[in-house]
């Protein structure tokens, strides 16, 4: 199963109108004035203790150890 991540601080950063992504080159969004909230791994991860997630056109995996710990590999 392949997860795609939406930017969840989008409500928080909108992208003006003239930095809107086009087909070529895809908008960065940087907003230091906002504190990044926190993510549950739950809301992730769920039940399974692996997820591939894709970002900026590379795969990651999200892994849950045995110990409870996250590893992230691309």
């Amino acid at each position: 199963m392949r997860i795609v991540l939406i930017p969840y601080l989008i409500d928080q950063c909108p992208v003006k109108p003239e930095a809107q992504p086009s087909a070529t080159k895809p908008a960065t969004q940087h907003c230091p004035a906002v504190s990044p909230r926190p993510l549950d791994s739950t809301m992730l991860l769920g039940s399974r203790s692996e997820v591939e997630i894709t970002h900026q056109g590379e795969t990651y995996r999200l892994r849950r150890t045995r110990q409870g710990k996250l590893i992230l590999t691309k």
